[in-house]
C-alpha cells in the first residue's frame, strides 16, 4: 500500500480548563467548581464550632473503617478561606446536606457557606454584617427556610440570597427546623410551631415544646419538653412519654440533642455519659441507659447523631475544657446493639493549650 495515497491526519488537542470564578452581587459570593466525585464519599462529616477568637469552625471527614479522622478537611480543600468571620469570633453551629451541597451556618456575625458534598470545595458564601444564624431546611427545590435569633427567613438555596422574614410566626429566637410532607416544624423561644410548606401559614403551636426534631420510620416527628418525649403524628396530635432522666440543651443556637433511627421506631438522646434509646411504645426501654460511655475523663460535646448508612450512633467528645479540650474523641456504636464499633482519639495531650488541636466538634452529618 502506497503511503503517498493517504493524506496526513491532523490531530488537534483542545485543552479544556474549568476556572474558578467569583462574582459579587450585594453580599453573595458564588464560586463554580469542577467536582471530583468520591474523595469524600464513603464516610461522614464532623462539624466543629472552632475556638472563639482563636480558630475558625471546621469540617472534618471520617472514612468508614479508618482509625483516624481527616481533620480540617475544608481548609485543605479551600486554602485561605475560613468558616467564620475575620476576627474568628463567630462559631460554626449547624450544617445540613441538601441537593449535593453542605450548608454551614455560624452564629455571632458569621457567614453562611455552601460547599460541595463530595469535594468540599466552596460554592457560595453569604456574608451579612450583623447576623446570628441557627439552621437551614429545604422546603422545595431551591426554596428554603433559614432560622435566626430574630425569626425565620426565606432563602434561595442556589444563590444563598436571604429574602423576606416570615410574618406568620414570631420574630423571636428560632433554632432547629424539620420538613415533613406538607409541613415545616420550627422550634422557637416561645414553643414549637408547625407551618404550611406551601404558604407558610401557621397550622399549630405547642407552647411547652423546647427541644426537637427527629422523625421515626412510622412517620412520627419527635420533640421534647425536656422531661417528656413528645410524638407528633400525621394529624398533628401528640402523645408523650415521661423520662426518668431529662434531655439537656445548649439552647436554640445549638443542634437538638435527639436523633432517630431509620431502621426501627427508636429515639436516642443522652444525659452525661449515658445514652438512652426509647423504642416507641415501650416505656421500659428507657429505664436503663442503652450505652454507658466508659472513657474517663470524658464529656459528650454537642449532639449525638444516627448514621442511617451504617446503623451507627456517632458521638463526639472531649476530656474537658481548657487544655483538656485538645483531647478529642470520635466514638461509633452499633445503634441496634449498643456495641462499640470504633474509638478514635485525636488532638493534643490534654496539658498544653494548643488551639490548633481544639475543634469543639459538636455534630456529625451524613450523605
Amino acid at each position: 500500500m502506497n503511503k503517498n495515497n493517504f493524506k496526513p491526519l491532523l490531530i488537534s488537542a483542545i485543552l479544556l480548563t474549568t476556572a474558578l470564578y467569583s462574582c459579587k452581587k450585594d453580599n453573595v459570593e458564588s464560586l463554580q467548581v469542577d467536582p471530583v466525585a468520591g474523595k469524600y464519599e464513603n464516610g461522614f462529616f464532623v462539624i466543629g464550632e472552632g475556638s472563639y477568637g482563636q480558630n475558625a469552625g471546621s469540617v472534618s471527614f471520617y472514612r468508614y473503617g479508618d482509625d483516624t479522622l481527616n481533620t480540617r478537611a475544608y481548609e485543605k480543600e479551600n486554602p485561605g478561606r475560613i468558616l467564620s468571620n475575620t476576627a474568628k469570633t463567630s462559631t460554626l453551629q449547624f450544617a445540613s446536606i441538601i441537593n449535593g451541597s453542605i450548608y454551614l451556618l455560624s452564629k455571632i456575625n458569621g457567614p453562611i457557606v455552601k460547599i460541595n458534598e463530595y469535594t468540599l470545595k466552596e460554592e457560595a458564601r453569604y456574608v451579612q454584617e450583623t447576623s446570628n444564624w441557627r439552621s437551614i431546611v429545604q422546603v422545595e427545590g431551591n426554596r428554603g427556610l433559614l432560622s435566626a435569633n430574630d425569626g425565620v427567613y426565606q432563602i434561595d438555596l442556589n444563590t444563598l440570597t436571604v429574602q423576606n422574614k416570615l410574618t406568620t410566626v414570631g420574630a423571636v429566637n428560632t433554632g432547629d427546623m424539620w420538613k415533613k410532607g406538607d409541613y415545616v416544624y420550627l422550634l422557637q423561644s416561645n414553643g414549637a410551631k408547625i407551618i404550611s410548606a406551601s404558604n407558610y401559614s401557621l397550622a399549630k403551636t405547642f407552647s411547652n415544646i423546647n427541644r426537637g426534631f427527629a422523625q421515626t420510620p412510622n412517620g412520627k416527628v419527635w420533640a421534647s419538653t425536656g422531661s417528656r418525649l413528645i410524638a407528633i403524628d400525621n394529624n398533628l396530635d401528640t402523645a408523650g412519654v415521661a423520662l426518668n432522666v431529662a434531655i439537656g440543651t445548649f439552647g436554640l443556637d445549638a443542634p437538638t440533642r435527639i436523633t432517630a433511627s431509620t431502621k426501627e421506631n427508636a429515639i436516642f438522646y443522652h444525659s452525661g455519659k449515658a445514652i438512652y434509646k426509647y423504642v416507641d411504645g415501650n416505656a421500659a426501654s428507657i429505664l436503663q441507659p442503652f450505652i454507658t460511655i466508659t472513657e474517663d475523663p470524658f464529656m459528650v460535646y454537642g449532639a449525638i447523631r444516627y448514621d442511617r448508612n451504617k446503623d451507627y450512633l456517632v458521638v463526639n467528645g472531649i476530656q474537658g475544657y481548657g487544655a483538656a479540650s485538645t483531647v478529642n474523641y470520635l466514638l461509633i456504636y452499633n445503634a441496634s446493639t449498643g456495641v462499640l464499633v470504633k474509638k478514635i482519639k485525636y488532638g493534643g495531650d490534654g496539658v498544653t493549650t494548643d488551639f490548633s488541636k481544639i475543634f469543639f466538634n459538636d455534630l456529625a452529618i451524613f450523605h
